[in-house]
């Protein structure tokens, strides 16, 4: 298990959990991944988004309902530009291009200020799936920070952000590229 992952159980277990059925590969194929056998306690927590553009453009093809909580809406079924825009559109596009470019996983920790001082610390985990012509689509897990931060009208959680600020973003390859 890398490094940036201990202290974190959730993105740890979906880490093994891929890094077992990638079978030695750069990344697992779709086919690889059965939801049924993820670790329950990961599956509120997790989404799988479908990418497209090399992850210039994506959409939201499952959302757990903790993800769904936290961020106040379900997108599923649409794309990231017509639920997000701003900065924080601009924040997950880069997140997913550079995980469709470096065909790794991508280990990210933000932090999202609002006026008043409010804030949400989240850490998220984000696959790759795909095979040797490219990423099709990315499972993400996400961990929260304590829900006393987060501002009290949910519904526009993310397009009242002010400020993100990424702490950390690692790659945390698999297996070495062939």
């Amino acid at each position: 298990m890398p490094e940036i992952l201990q202290g974190e159980p959730l993105l740890s277990a979906v880490y093994d959990f891929c890094a077992v059925r990638s079978r030695g590969r750069v990344m697992p194929r779709r086919a690889d991944i059965d939801p049924v056998d993820l670790p329950r306690p990961a599956l509120p927590y997790l989404m799988l988004l479908d990418v497209f553009d090399g992850g210039e453009r994506f959409r939201w093809r499952l959302i757990g309902t903790e993800v769904v909580n936290r961020f106040g809406r379900d997108a599923t079924g649409r794309f990231g530009d017509e639920v997000l825009s701003g900065e924080y559109l601009a924040f997950l596009i880069s997140l997913v291009t550079h995980v469709c470019r470096c065909r790794a996983p991508v280990y990210s920790h933000s932090l999202f200020r609002w006026d008043g001082g409010r804030t949400l610390a989240t850490t998220r985990l984000f696959i790759p799936l795909g095979d040797e012509a490219g990423v099709t689509q990315i499972l993400g897990a996400h961990a929260f920070g304590t829900r006393a931060s987060m501002p009290r009208t949910l519904s526009a959680l993310l397009r009242d952000a002010r400020q993100i600020e990424e702490l950390a973003r690692e790659e945390l390859p698999f297996a070495s590229p062939e």
